[in-house]
């Protein structure tokens, strides 16, 4: 659901204020329900959407993974190890220097413990998949590319090597 309302921020189709995301929970409850969240779950998923697109929002990093040149939800489909592999990468940003940024969205929490080494193991969790990723882009566009893993709740923006 949240990156559902992020694809339509970023593509210009929802404009909504840190203050009005209220506005936009009879659709989160309706994606939600027809996802199969059960009733009684209903309120806390739209909480935490809430919450992850409040922290976006409110984030100048956040905003402009949202903001600005590229594409969101981008289906891409090429020759990966090999085989023929097809994925969806949340967003495509590209920046004033014209660099091609993949950013993967994460809306896990972090409690206690030190933040460093958490997005440190989520980086390297989630190399493999950008790597794919951004060679999948890269063989598309022949673009250089970079990539990141962005944490609405924790408003981090973690960028991870990969071999694009």
């Amino acid at each position: 659901i949240v990156h559902r309302w992020c694809q339509l921020i970023s593509d210009g189709r929802v404009d909504v204020a840190p203050d009005e995301l209220g506005n936009l929970r009879p659709a989160s409850r309706r994606w939600a329900a027809n996802l199969g969240v059960a009733n009684q779950d209903l309120d806390a998923v739209c909480d935490r959407t809430e919450a992850a697109l409040k922290g976006i929002l409110g984030d100048e990093k956040g905003r402009w993974v949202l903001q600005g040149k590229g594409q969101a939800e981008l289906p891409v489909t090429g020759i990966y190890d090999g085989q023929t592999q097809s994925v969806v990468i949340d967003r495509v940003r590209i920046d004033e220097h014209g660099t091609h940024w993949i950013i993967d969205y994460k809306t896990s929490t972090h409690e206690g413990g030190d933040l460093a080494v958490f997005l440190e193991h989520e980086a390297e969790r989630y190399r493999p998949q950008l790597n794919k990723y951004a060679s999948l882009y890269a063989n598309l566009t022949g673009e250089n590319v970079r990539a990141a893993l962005y944490f609405p709740l924790l408003q981090e923006f973690c960028e991870v090597s990969v071999e694009g």
